[in-house]
């Protein structure tokens, strides 16, 4: 059975290298990834800079496309309660509510698992509002955090 997405070596061997590269960060770093549907989709690297070098949450939600979904593999460094230092890994799936396209809902939901499954990740949060303001970004950080 062929699959309607596909994923070139090029951007597994950049998502394992990210893998093994933020294990011990101390900075919050994030590789995004995106679907480009024509003519064949092809899940690969957005290559936007900005989003690469995003500190913050509130800057990678200002950063990430409005119209647009976008998977976001996460490494966030945190302090756990008891002063262990955790660099945890998560797939964010950027699925903002302005996104008016079923054609783009539906490719990215349909390739969610195949995305999670290559990022090694065991938990995906979805995200569909748009990081504005703190209560937002603090329900992402406890869902990251638990």
């Amino acid at each position: 059975m062929s699959s309607l997405y596909h994923i070139s070596t090029e951007t597994k061997n950049t998502i394992r290298k990210y893998r093994t590269a933020t294990a011990r960060s101390e900075s919050l770093q994030a590789l995004v990834i995106k679907i480009e549907p024509k003519p064949s989709c092809e899940i690969i690297i957005d290559d936007d800079e900005e989003l690469r070098e995003a500190s913050s949450l509130e800057e990678l939600g200002e950063e990430l496309p409005d119209n647009a979904p976008r998977y976001v593999l996460l490494c966030y460094p945190m302090t756990t309660a008891d002063g262990r230092k955790q660099t945890p890994l998560v797939l964010l799936y950027w699925k903002p509510a302005t996104v008016v396209s079923q054609e783009w809902k539906m490719l990215y939901a349909g390739a969610l698992e195949m995305v999670r499954s290559e990022c090694g990740v065991s938990k995906v949060i979805e995200v569909a509002t748009g990081l504005e303001d703190e209560d937002e970004i603090e329900e992402l950080k406890e869902q990251i955090q638990g």
